[in-house]
């Protein structure tokens, strides 16, 4: 599927031509790289590539014109101007106008067809042309808006990872169950992608109006404990290699309340403004710490049997899973 990216590209391509010929431009070449160049992923993307292409060319325009007046027709000449070219960009600390200040000072400095001033000069009205046509373009057309897919990410990577955690724990239950290694990955790649958007939100002038507080309440925190949850959900898919068969039927009923219990209080991320969670938080860590106490004070291996110390780890593991939930959910910071 073409992205709305692409097709601002095109048209912000074929406006720069199209501006260059009714101004009778010399060449619309250089406007139409200085908007491909320009059109970022962003609004402030876009601003902040057309400012380092400016930086770039009036450096290159200015060094080239200067050395041009020398008219001295040698490489080493040349290779001496590009050398002030370049300390003067590191100089002036623009690391990212580097190659375009070196092409424009090559281009001015080796072409010598016309006069160099003029060559300069329309150098820069070229790429100024193309960074203001790739920024309006880039914000009237279909402005980027990354909240609505960041929103949809988040809820893709809550809704896996609740079901992972559901499976992972059921085949702790039942070693019939098998938790695919291709879930694991894809839950990987929702909180990859999730994380992606948030970095461009982070971008966003929009965004940054809200504030950074809530900007980390929104975005960065819960995504933090959404890792935390896969993490956990992993260890528990681990913890499966390890995990002895049969398991007593005391134990089986209890871990299948502290399941039933934990997906209920999970499943809340869903819905993140739910704010009534309390009660099955409480429920839930009461739950684990009954468990808990019958693990530690089953000393004839009835109940934990072989499992006594993995079963420990999980309830750890549960708990920190509940608290992540808990973060998401705002009952605690």
């Amino acid at each position: 599927m073409i992205g709305w990216r692409i097709i601002k590209t095109g048209i912000a391509v074929a406006l720069c031509i199209w501006i260059a010929q009714l101004l009778k431009f010399e060449y619309p070449f250089y406007s139409a790289i200085a908007a491909v160049i320009a059109m970022q992923a962003t609004i402030e993307g876009s601003l902040r590539a057309g400012i380092q292409r400016m930086k770039g060319t009036i450096v290159g325009a200015v060094t080239g014109y200067v050395f041009a007046l020398a008219m001295v027709n040698s490489p080493w000449w040349t290779g001496l101007g590009l050398i002030v070219t370049m300390t003067i960009v590191k100089f002036m600390k623009w690391p990212e106008a580097m190659n375009i200040a070196s092409i424009v000072f090559i281009a001015i400095s080796v072409q010598l067809t016309g006069k160099p001033l003029d060559y300069a000069v329309n150098r820069i009205i070229d790429t100024a042309l193309g960074i203001i046509v790739a920024y309006l373009v880039n914000r009237w057309f279909f402005p980027p808006r990354y909240h609505k897919e960041t929103e949809k990410s988040f809820q893709d990577a809550r809704h896996h990872v609740i079901r992972l955690y559901q499976v992972a724990f059921r085949a702790l239950l039942d070693n019939q169950v098998e938790v695919g290694v291709e879930e694991v990955d894809k839950l990987q790649q929702n909180l990859e992608e999730a994380q992606s958007f948030v970095a461009l939100v982070q971008k966003d002038p929009a965004s940054k109006k809200s504030g950074e507080v809530r900007f980390y309440e929104r975005y960065v925190n819960p995504l933090t404990r959404l890792d935390q949850m896969r993490i956990t959900v992993e260890q528990m898919i681990h913890l499966r290699q390890e995990w002895q068969f049969p398991i007593s039927a005391k134990l089986h009923t209890d871990l299948v309340q502290v399941l039933n219990r934990s997906y209920s209080f999970l499943s809340l991320i869903t819905n993140p403004t739910e704010y009534s969670a309390i009660g099955a938080y409480e429920e839930t860590i009461e739950m684990l710490e009954k468990v808990r106490i019958r693990v530690i004070k089953d000393h004839q291996g009835t109940y934990g049997g072989p499992n006594k110390q993995y079963i420990l780890e999980l309830l750890d593991w549960i708990a920190k899973l509940i608290e992540a939930t808990s973060g998401c959910l705002r009952l605690s910071p």
